[in-house]
């Protein structure tokens, strides 16, 4: 499941007088605006419009690029979630759950070479013969408790011929690192090839008590590998045991697909399309900030129409979580496709050659296989999408989602008053003025979402974690919960919500110590100047903090983070940029020094590499932070390869404790996620004989409150619920 930068879902603050001053202009613009999109009548005209069957929902930004393997923002992930189905789902309870795919297996293929020179405890040589006979001899004798039942058939194979391309960065004429493309070519020895029912990482350390202790340590076969071309050998030699180990785990997740779905354009749904979104994802000229977590894949294969074959190439615990991601239409998008579109277009020789899926006009006119079609997008006003009725599932109640932009909380809520927004996220201290409205529902849960304040440490002040914790010390979180959240929210510790079980709920908020924080900074050498700055090496402790626009939450941050640092002496400037610039000028280059943003989604899958590995630091990826631990990367790797969900918790848990010590972010809070409805908007139960039962509207038990939202309908009066 994804994990997304948040836009805060909030409007934009403003002062109290200036509020005053263009709020009769506002409600006027809202009320005229409003007559255009929905009668104001009573529910006759409702109908007559189609106002009852069209849901219109608002965001602060516009969505970005409509395409699931390429867009980083909520807005378009918003979109998307309507328009794409993905392999595998997510339950109400965050259990994954069959979508394109009817059902899955996984499984595994793992090898043992034969070691050139070694000798088996019975003195044999290691050759795939006796390497074969002494773990057939084993199984016999049971001497493989912790496995056996595992072990489906043992075999050889032959030799064989491997071929992959690494990137390595070589120093060009001028000393200046460049990106070099090399292949790599593997001849791989015969093997005994071990089928198992189920993946066991621990299997070689089993095969290790029969082969030998030292069995699958070292990297024997470099005289089977050869790079080309031969100067990038030497930077490649330390992954030869990669390329070629003693012991390769291979397992395998074979999914047999739904044979009834199409696509909006009516085209089939195949395995094929599930190959082909794997292979635009990784491909490196469509720069996917997913393909990182399909970097474990070895190939993707299509073992019929409706049966695809993903082998990974080691062991990759969240590999399901992976495929609730959107499938592409090949049809649309492959080679072919790119080369109608840019004939189309009649893009010049030198525009073709760096034309990739993400300068398609499929991205602002997407295709997909979900529950809604793409109708229309007027940039910066709305996205419609429309109901499809040849949805393989259940049909949506509602024919018409509408997805406005409307960067200003005011102008929200006042939309909202006036019908033309069925749901409103209020901000907390309207809670229980909508609580005690009867025209509205008030419906909150904790959805997974985490705001916080990351530094970049590039910078060199925030290189030392006594300086991030200092920073973290000086603000009281407290009274930020109290008094811009009214409440509605919890201190967050690190990187998991706490509504998971990966949060380590041992690991304690930063307590507010200002005087704490002082002598951390001093210890970190930092002294007073005359001008009663912090300042360390003739150098000012200053940097500027920066969020997005239309979130007064945030904005209230820069300023309480401000002047609790002025207060110790830390020099802080803040700024407020509208969302694309946010993201585009400052974010995603990493042109920042701190910034205030949320963590949404992501909440089922205990693996943070994309968000905290230190290889993920570039740009368009999504370690903002540049956060860097030989700790934090073994632990985050570990958890890739566990596939025991007792221990995952385990090394989840050390993993907040790391990152919690290391402060890459002042974890600020977990807000909860208030929704206002219509308080004629119900979930729909459809009784077996064809009649109908209505609920209200409720968080799920991991507190998801739009899980249900394709059974959601507005009714022409406020219905009477059963007790």
């Amino acid at each position: 499941m994804a994990r997304w930068p948040d836009s805060g879902h909030s409007g934009h603050p403003m002062r109290t007088k200036r509020i005053m001053l263009l709020l009769p202009g506002l409600l006027g613009i809202a009320l005229l605006q409003s007559a255009l999109w929905v009668p104001t009548t009573g529910s006759r005209a409702e109908a007559r419009s189609g106002r009852l069957t069209t849901f219109i929902q608002a965001d602060i930004g516009d969505a970005k690029l409509l395409n699931p393997i390429l867009h980083q923002d909520a807005a378009s992930s918003r979109v998307t979630t309507h328009v794409f189905d993905g392999l595998i789902t997510a339950d109400e309870n965050l259990n994954l759950a069959p979508e394109l795919a009817e059902r899955w297996t996984v499984t595994e293929e793992a090898f043992v070479a034969p070691v050139p020179g070694r000798t088996l405890p019975n003195g044999a040589p290691a050759t795939a013969a006796n390497v074969l006979a002494a773990l057939e001899a084993a199984l016999a004798e049971g001497a493989l408790p912790a496995v056996q039942a595992s072990i489906e058939k043992l075999e050889i194979v032959p030799e064989s011929e491997r071929r992959r391309s690494e990137t390595v960065l070589r120093a060009n004429q001028k000393g200046k690192a460049e990106p070099l493309t090399a292949e790599v070519r593997v001849r791989v020895p015969e093997r005994v090839r071990i089928r198992l029912r189920k993946v066991e990482p621990r299997l070689f350390e089993e095969l290790a008590k029969v082969l030998g202790a030292d069995y699958f340590q070292g990297a024997p076969f470099a005289d089977r590998i050869r790079v080309t071309p031969a100067e990038a050998q030497k930077d490649l030699e330390a992954r030869f045991a990669e390329f070629l180990p003693v012991g390769e785990h291979n397992p395998v997740v074979t999914f047999f697909l739904r044979r009834d779905v199409r696509f909006h354009d009516g085209h089939p749904f195949t395995a094929e399309d599930v190959k082909f979104t794997y292979d635009a994802l990784v491909d490196p000229k469509n720069i996917s900030p997913r393909a990182s977590s399909f970097e474990a894949v070895d190939r993707v294969e299509v073992l019929d129409p409706y049966t695809v074959r993903v082998v990974y190439k080691r062991l990759y615990s969240p590999s399901l979580i992976d495929w609730t991601m959107g499938i592409l239409p090949k049809h649309l998008l492959d080679d072919a496709a790119l080369e109608r579109e840019m004939n189309a277009r009649k893009l010049p020789p030198d525009a073709r050659a760096t034309f990739s899926l993400r300068n398609s006009e499929f991205n602002r006119r997407p295709i997909g296989t979900g529950p809604f079609r793409f109708a229309s997008w007027r940039p910066e006003e709305y996205v419609e999408l429309r109901r499809f009725d040849g949805y393989w599932g259940a049909r949506p109640e509602y024919e018409r989602l509408i997805l406005r932009v409307i960067p200003d909380y005011v102008a929200q809520e006042l939309e909202l008053h006036a019908g033309a927004l069925d749901v409103y996220q209020a901000l907390p201290h309207q809670a229980e003025r909508f609580r005690s409205d009867d025209r509205y529902q008030y419906v909150s849960g904790n959805e997974g979402l985490y705001t916080y304040i990351g530094y970049n440490l590039r910078r060199p002040h925030f290189r030392d974690p006594r300086v991030r914790r200092a920073l973290g010390m000086a603000i009281n979180v407290e009274e930020i919960i109290e008094y811009v959240l009214y409440g509605e929210g919890k201190r967050a510790t690190g990187p998991y919500y706490s509504n998971t079980p990966y949060n380590d709920p041992s690991v304690k908020p930063l307590p507010y110590d200002p005087k704490g924080a002082l002598a951390l900074l001093e210890e970190a050498g930092y002294r007073r100047n005359a001008q009663g700055w912090l300042e360390k090496d003739g150098k000012v402790l200053e940097f500027t903090l920066i969020t997005n626009a239309g979130n007064p939450q945030r904005k209230a941050i820069l300023s309480i983070a401000q002047e609790a640092w002025r207060k110790i002496g830390v020099r802080c400037t803040t700024q407020v940029f509208e969302w694309t610039v946010f993201l585009e000028q400052f974010v995603h280059p990493r042109n920042f020094d701190a910034i205030v943003l949320g963590w949404v989604g992501g909440d089922i899958n205990p693996d943070k590499y994309q968000i905290w590995h230190s290889s993920q630091g570039d740009k368009y990826e999504l370690n903002h932070a540049g956060y860097s631990s030989p700790e934090a990367d073994r632990l985050i790797e570990e958890i890739r390869q566990e596939y025991d969900p007792e221990r995952q918790i385990q090394l989840a848990r050390q993993l907040h404790r790391r990152i919690a010590e290391d402060q890459p972010y002042t974890f600020l809070y977990e807000p909860l996620r208030p929704y206002v409805l219509d308080r004629r908007i119900v979930v729909v139960n459809r009784k077996a004989d064809g009649s109908e039962a209505y609920a209200p509207i409720e968080p799920t038990p991991s507190g998801q409150v739009d899980y249900y939202f394709e059974r959601w309908r507005k009714l022409p009066s406020v219905p009477e619920f059963s007790q």
